[in-house]
């Protein structure tokens, strides 16, 4: 082990090494050239005029012509055979129409089983509805029946009430009639006798006045009594019924939705452009195929990290494609994606591996020497359709993220700068003058200070005492052999 990390190591320090010479090489022959372009003559600079135009920034980017109508044609019937496929790809299709039949024979096997099950249940209901209809109505009759018979029980024990008390009223007559008599004393054996019937009759009395009481009790009873205990059942028995029965016919429903979607159709007119099933064959879910409107189309973009912050929607869109030639199409940003769709990572020693012939891989791994860009994806309407666009055709974008209209403005490289910082332009003061003699009068140029604006890629906005219609003096570009434009040409396998 110890010995293979050396030689790992032995390779990543010739790699290293190499790596080294190569960029000590680039920058030899850099220089070298740099040095040789000092012997030439100094290039004159130009003088260009100041002009009113339209200056912007962009962010450049790739993107694929895609349909504004598109629909991911799917369906939940996950497990069920492919029945017919009713299209192919490239077929133009309607809305509405059957792209594929799936087979419903199990779920209608289900469904016609729990639709019987539903029917016993409502049958079942009836007949146990009936059943406590019939119960209910023999108690109700019963109980009408004994209220009557209490009732005349009651006018019965009432009569007998009222006939004991007239006794207990002739006893008590008797007795006060033969005491009435002088000679006639309590412990006489009639008085006792008579005393003796008076104590009967009231206990008779007492006897019909409970007789009275207990048929009014019972009376109230069954006046009161509404068979709620039967009315109760019946009512937590059809609440239990229901339930069942609805929870029976929510499932049917559900298996009706179910074949339903078992016949799967598209949402929108357009061409089939990707096909996923075949007859005979098992749907395991996923997309069944892709639908694409072939007449209004859009553009997506996939921008970088680095750029996306400048980027929102209502933004103008510059477009070019290899289809519709020099025309230049136009759009507006309708999308920005909240977040990144792809994060891709590369290593930056591709091109020298190349050019000294051994894989770099080990070497970008070790050193972690690697550049991540995520990308985000932007959705942009065109103005106007072209026909000779297709989907999937390539596009290059340029996004507007800010422009000034009419704005004075001068090269880029017509504004300098002074020691001190302060930005400046030369102004030919006798340009009509000195143009047309054929260099036989030197151009006067006067310094005016400006203060500047919106750059563009050519072009910057200035302001100050500067006029439209004036030439300023344009120095003359730098080498393009320089090392910061070599290092930029090579890109970023140059920065090392």
């Amino acid at each position: 082990m110890e010995e293979i990390r050396l030689k790992k190591r032995r390779r990543r320090i010739i790699g290293f090494s190499i790596l080294g010479a190569v960029i000590v090489a680039i920058i030899a022959i850099i220089v070298a050239c740099s040095l040789s372009g000092n012997k030439e003559e100094v290039k004159e600079g130009e003088y260009k005029q100041v002009e009113k135009r339209t200056i912007a920034n962009s962010v450049s980017g790739n993107g694929v012509i895609t349909s504004v109508d598109k629909e991911e044609v799917t369906s939940q019937q996950f497990g069920s055979k492919v029945k017919a496929v009713y299209v192919k790809e490239a077929d133009t299709v309607s809305a509405g129409q059957v792209i594929c039949q799936l087979d419903t024979k199990n779920l209608q096997d289900q469904l016609n089983d729990l639709r019987k099950n539903i029917s016993d249940a409502k049958n079942n209901k009836i007949d146990q509805d009936a059943n406590y209809d019939r119960r209910i109505s023999e108690a109700r009759s019963n109980r009408q029946k004994n209220i009557a018979d209490t009732e005349t029980r009651l006018n019965n024990a009432r009569v007998e009430y009222l006939q004991s008390l007239n006794e207990l009223e002739v006893a008590n007559n008797n007795y006060n009639n033969y005491m009435a008599d002088p000679s006639h004393h309590t412990y006489d054996l009639e008085a006792t006798q008579l005393q003796t019937v008076i104590e009967a009759k009231k206990s008779n009395v007492d006897l019909k006045k409970n007789t009275i009481d207990s048929y009014e009790e019972t009376l109230n009873n069954l006046r009161e009594t509404n068979d709620s205990d039967l009315d109760d059942a019946r009512t937590n028995y059809d609440e239990s019924a229901d339930s069942t029965i609805q929870s029976m016919e929510d499932q049917a429903r559900e298996l009706e939705k179910a074949i339903g979607e078992c016949t799967i159709r598209c949402t929108i007119g357009g061409t089939v452009t990707t096909l996923n099933v075949k007859t005979g064959e098992t749907f395991n879910g996923g997309t069944v195929c892709t639908i694409e409107g072939l007449n209004d189309f859009m553009v997506e973009a996939e921008i970088s990290e680095y750029d996306i912050p400048d980027v929102a929607t209502g933004m103008k869109v510059m477009m070019k494609t290899d289809a519709t030639r020099d025309k230049e199409l136009q759009g507006i940003v309708t999308f920005v994606a909240p977040r990144a769709t792809s994060s891709g990572a590369s290593n930056n020693l591709g091109a020298l591996s190349g050019m000294i012939g051994m894989d770099m891989s080990e070497m970008a791994s070790s050193s972690g020497s690697s550049n991540n860009s995520a990308t985000f994806k932007v959705r942009i309407a065109l103005n106007e359709q072209n026909p000779r666009l297709r989907l999937g055709m390539n596009a290059k974008i340029s996004i507007i993220t800010e422009s000034v209209d009419n704005a004075i403005s001068v090269p880029v490289d017509a504004v300098q700068e002074d020691d001190s910082g302060n930005k400046y332009v030369e102004v030919a003061t006798n340009y009509d003058e000195a143009s047309k003699s054929d260099g036989e009068i030197e151009y006067e140029k006067k310094k005016v200070n400006v203060n500047t604006g919106l750059k563009g890629s050519y072009y910057i906005q200035v302001s100050g005492d500067i006029s439209v219609g004036d030439y300023v003096y344009v120095p003359p570009a730098q080498g393009e052999d320089s090392i910061d434009e070599i290092m930029n040409m090579m890109g970023s396998s140059a920065g090392i």
